[in-house]
């Protein structure tokens, strides 16, 4: 049996032999159509492939924002008569906060000797030097317990630090405030000394001598001296901790000021990339807004540390990084000055020799 196929039609214009004219296409498919297709497809594979040539020419690192900044703390209890608002511009020596009551008023020591004999306590030169030694006293006594909190919390941040659960920069902030207070604990103790010492000498006058006048006056000074806390440097007020009308304790902690040093970057290098870590070597900043600013390696921290927790991600270990700190070579404007600002620093490429 012979099977026999229908004869494949000669063109798209006919069928079985018979001619069909089709219509003609409304519209051609114009070309640019096919080029933005094109383009989306190739889109996603031009940008990984862009960020793995970036990746590997040029070291991202994070970073952050380091300036000058500093804690004040009053140094005598009483209540906040003004304080500096945040964002205000303090010359050295001006008052940062003014306070009411922070020390006794001034007295002036009687122009002649009142008739009473050398050990009399009813001299009252003698009744207000020892009321003022009773408020040294007691105003050491808290200036040594403050010293030793501050030293039981260095030690704790110390434990901490070694852990690797706190950054260097608490640890610093920390051994701060215990030099602080330690250098309060000194003041007070030199005061109740020296009153003590001028207590005794109080005591033991004659009635016929006339009262030692210059020695009260230095210890008078120095006691009825104003609880303003001054500027130490030109700075801006960043964070205030007390209002105007409350009552501050010594030792307590006024505000936070920011001194007029170039601010620096910190940035953390992993240390397969020690190779950047070298004074001298170009890197630019490039901020969360899209900013960029170069900056050179000033120098490198002799130690350690984590990356900030806010800057790694969660599913990637807090591995110890060289730190490096980077100058700008333009000082940086108003809107990057700020204290812990985040950003990512890009080191120029190095060439690696090294089989």
């Amino acid at each position: 049996m012979k099977i026999q196929f229908d004869k494949p039609p000669g063109s798209a214009q006919e069928t079985n032999g018979l001619s069909v004219r089709y219509a003609a296409s409304k519209r051609a498919v114009p070309r640019w159509r096919w080029y933005l297709l094109l383009a989306m497809v190739l889109t996603p594979p031009a940008y990984l492939l862009t960020r793995f040539t970036v990746a590997y020419w040029w070291e991202t690192s994070p970073a952050i924002v380091m300036t000058e900044q500093v804690v004040v703390r009053a140094r005598a209890a009483g209540q906040v008569k003004h304080v500096a608002q945040p964002g205000a511009l303090v010359r050295a020596g001006e008052p940062v906060i003014a306070l009411e009551g922070a020390a006794a008023p001034r007295q002036n020591p009687p122009a002649t000797p009142a008739p009473a004999p050398a050990r009399d306590r009813s001299n009252p030169m003698v009744a207000m030097i020892a009321s003022r030694q009773a408020m040294f006293d007691e105003a050491l006594r808290l200036a040594q317990s403050q010293l030793a909190l501050q030293q039981e919390r260095l030690r704790t941040m110390q434990a901490l630090r070694a852990e690797g659960a706190a950054t260097r920069q608490e640890l610093d902030n920390a051994r701060i405030q215990e030099m602080q207070a330690q250098a309060v604990a000194v003041r007070a103790s030199t005061d109740a000394r020296e009153n003590r010492a001028q207590l005794v000498r109080e005591q033991a006058r004659t009635p016929d001598e006339p009262p030692d006048t210059p020695a009260p006056r230095a210890v008078e000074d120095s006691t009825t001296e104003d609880g303003d806390v001054r500027a130490p440097f030109d700075a801006v007020v960043v964070r205030q901790f007390v209002h105007q009308g409350e009552w501050v304790a010594p030792g307590a902690d006024i505000a936070v000021l920011q001194g007029p040093a170039p601010a620096m970057v910190h940035a953390y290098l992993p240390p397969d990339q020690a190779r950047y870590a070298q004074v001298g070597r170009k890197a630019t900043l490039r901020f969360m807004d899209g900013g960029r600013i170069r900056a050179e390696v000033a120098d490198v921290i002799a130690e350690a540390e984590r990356t900030p927790a806010e800057r790694t991600s969660p599913l990637a270990p807090r591995m110890p990084s060289i730190v490096v700190r980077l100058r700008p070579v333009e000082p940086l404007p108003p809107s990057y000055r700020i204290h812990y600002l985040p950003l990512d620093v890009r080191f120029d490429w190095v060439w690696d020799w090294a089989p």
